[in-house]
This record gives C-alpha cells, structure tokens and sequence, in this order.
C-alpha cells in the first residue's frame, strides 16, 4: 500500500511577527508558502508589533520620518520602530543615503500599505492563522508575550488566532500564558543567519492542534 500522506498542518495561514529575518525565511521554508506578511523581513523589538497593531499600522513610513541607520545598512522608520534592511537600496556604494530613503519612500511606502491591507483581510477572514513570534534575544518574560494573544482578541474578536512563541532557552515562567499559545526552543546557529533547519523543523512537526485551538475543531 502506498504510504498515508502527511497530515495537514494545524492551521490555514502562518505569519511571522519579528523579530528578525530568521523567522520569515524559516516559515517560508517549512510551509511553501512565500506569500508576503506585513512583518516579512523587517527587523523591529516586540513592543514596535504591538505598537503597529494597536494602531492599525497607521504611522507606517510617514514622510520625514525615516532616516539611515547601523552606519547607512539599514533605513531605521522613527514612527514606528521598523529597521528596514531590504526595502531601500542605495544609489551609490553599499551606504543608504537620507536622499536614497527619500526618493524610494512613496514605493516603499505603497508596499507596506498594501501588506497593512492584506493583513485586515485576513484578520476579516475564517483562516486559521498561527502567529510566530521569534524572541531571538529571550528578552520577553510569558507576561509580556500573553499581551499579544490579548490584542490579537480584542482588536479582531472573530479571527482564530494562535501563538506560537519560539526563543532560544526556555523561559523561566509559562504560567501567565493562556489558551492557545504554545512555546518551543530554536537555538542560535552561529555564522547562520538563517537558523538551524532542523530545530525549526522540529518545532513544527510538534506542534498540537488541540495545545493551539483548544476550543475548536481544527
């Protein structure tokens, strides 16, 4: 007999909230889903997605406020937090310039836009989505990341939203964390940028439908 095919996976859509570019090119990988997400390979703290959620991502790349930052690597949105290592590209040498930001800001801009409204849609939706916070420096304790699944409920009540908290020790506490929101570790990789394949395969093969819906029927 042939072999049984591999179950689904435990939820319709997965979207990475940060920290950095590891999670975005990991989940794009395991899930063969290159669908682009507000929070696709931008580089921002925890307290910045709360911030643009809260808001409705309303001071997105406001004019006057974005300028070069880490040496002229990255384009650094005062407004909202956002480092910007992939979207602008510098007109000369390997150095953003102010006038570079400028230039590309309306474009840049427009995309973003764009993704804020791909993401009302979904949250509009009947998905399954399963959110994946990547604590890359273990700097959240569970009270801080319990105010997300608390946000996600309050801003959109009938979106099926889960979180997945992944860091790379185990943190001290999980008792504050509620209903729907599982955590795992993915050790740094030193020298790769991308993370260790296998600890994120690991994690998503584990993952349980029941620990993520456990008030539903996936």
């Amino acid at each position: 007999m042939p072999p049984a095919p591999p179950a689904p996976p435990p939820y319709d859509t997965c979207v990475g909230l940060g920290y950095h570019c590891e999670s975005t090119h990991q989940i794009r990988r395991i899930t063969g889903d290159d669908r682009a997400h507000f929070f696709d390979w931008l580089d921002l703290d925890f307290a910045s997605v709360l911030t643009l959620l809260d808001t409705d991502f309303r001071d997105v790349l406001r004019t006057g406020a974005s300028e070069p930052f880490s040496d002229g690597r990255c384009a650094h949105d005062r407004g909202t937090g956002i480092r910007f290592f992939h979207e602008f590209r510098p007109t000369a040498g390997e150095r953003l310039t102010q006038d570079d930001i400028d230039r590309q800001l309306p474009t840049v801009r427009a995309k973003f836009l764009h993704l804020a409204d791909r993401w009302r849609t979904r949250t509009r939706s009947g998905e399954r989505t399963l959110y994946v916070h990547h604590d890359a420096f273990d700097e959240l304790t569970d009270t801080d990341l319990a105010r997300l699944p608390k946000l996600l409920a309050h801003l959109y009540p009938d979106h099926r939203s889960a979180v997945l908290w992944l860091r790379r020790t185990p943190p001290a506490s999980v008792a504050a964390l509620p209903p729907g929101v599982v955590w795992d570790t993915v050790p740094e990789a030193p020298g790769r940028w991308e993370g260790s394949d296998a600890d994120w395969d690991r994690v998503f093969a584990a993952l349980d439908p029941v620990a993520l819906w456990p008030s539903t029927t996936p």
